[in-house]
């Protein structure tokens, strides 16, 4: 009977130390919340809006289209401390500075060098609600952001690291580069370029109208729909899809490694196209009118298949298959090395 005792309060004792273990450090995690909230605003002819962030402030960026001649900001800024007191503190570190030069209107968030906040469980996080006037020139600097910009802007040219980008209605020229961000986009018109890593891309209606694209990332997948202009699409370890294509002129490449190209050409204008890829497959489908000389290549185990097009063979081998469609007015070579299949389909 006693030994029974004995062991069920060495039981209730483990209990009631892991019991108090929790809420000491339940206590030790306990955060309060401070939100400051404020606005600004400016007039008058604006042909350029800039935004710059520095690293150690995260936030969320919502930008539309709003009235001529007026900038308007809203802005929440949340913090999280051990405290009430030290919360709010950290908000009102948080500078927001709206400027007004000629033309060019920038707002500039910054924040102390080497914030309390950093390196700790503390937050400090900003919420930005932006109108800009239509057609402006957008320029943005931030890390950790998360953005969503519509237009229609005239240009963008957008920095960002550590966070999603969602961009549309851009009549010029779009720049988008960072790190670790999911980048979507649509409605594009003139120069483009992405470049992130270790996320996908996404770009939906783009016409460069004749200049090029250049997308690339890494570990992320890419896909384009509706596309028509110069195009240059890279990555590694991630698919490539891409429908609704149309290249026009210059030279055009698609590049992916251990993983699967997937392309539908609506059109082939006088260009060149070359598609590579190593130990995967290159599924190409094009108009059965095409007009192009074609070289296909793959490595020893690998496989060559077309289906619904006429070409004219000039070499016919396991692993290479080079003729004509049409006249051969554009150019198309897709080399597989490794291990690999090429269906190359009229439609």
């Amino acid at each position: 009977m006693t030994k029974r005792v004995r062991i069920a309060w060495v039981s209730f004792a483990a209990f009631f130390s892991l019991l108090a273990s929790f809420a000491l450090s339940h206590t030790a995690f306990a955060f309060d919340e401070s939100t400051r909230v404020g606005q600004a605003q400016t007039t008058g002819k604006i042909e350029e809006f800039r935004l710059t962030s520095p690293a150690n402030l995260a936030g969320v960026l919502n930008l539309e289209v709003g009235e001529d001649d007026i900038c308007n900001v809203d802005f929440e800024c949340w913090a999280r401390a051990k405290n009430s007191k030290m919360a709010k503190e950290f908000t009102e570190l948080v500078e927001v500075n709206l400027e007004k030069i000629d033309e060019v209107v920038t707002l500039e968030l910054a924040t102390p060098r080497n914030a309390p906040w950093e390196g700790t469980n503390y937050a400090v996080k900003m919420t930005l609600d932006i109108y800009v006037p239509p057609d402006v020139v957008l320029e943005t600097k931030t890390s950790s952001f998360e953005l969503d910009i519509s237009g229609p802007l005239r240009k963008a040219y957008i920095k960002n690291r550590y966070g999603s980008i969602e961009l549309s209605d851009v009549s010029e020229e779009t720049s988008i580069a960072g790190s670790y961000n999911r980048v979507e986009v649509a409605e594009l018109q003139g120069d483009l370029e992405i470049e992130t890593s270790y996320n996908s891309i996404s770009a939906e209606d783009v016409d460069t109208k004749g200049k090029r694209a250049f997308i690339k990332t890494s570990y992320g997948n890419i896909e384009l729909e509706n596309f028509s202009g110069q195009l240059e699409a890279y990555t590694v370890y991630s698919p490539i899809y891409a429908s609704n294509i149309t290249l026009l002129g210059g030279r055009n490449e698609i590049k992916t490694v251990y993983s699967k190209v997937k392309l539908e050409l609506e059109g082939l204008e006088e260009a060149k196209l070359y598609v590579y890829n190593s130990y995967g497959n290159v599924d190409l489908a094009v108009p059965t009118d095409l007009s192009a000389r074609l070289t296909l290549t793959v490595g020893r185990g690998g496989k060559i298949n077309t289906d619904g097009i006429l070409i004219k063979p000039q070499v016919l081998e396991k692993t290479k298959l080079k003729g004509i469609c049409g006249d051969g007015d554009s150019e198309i070579e897709v080399d597989i090395s490794g291990i690999g299949k090429i269906l190359l389909e009229g439609r």
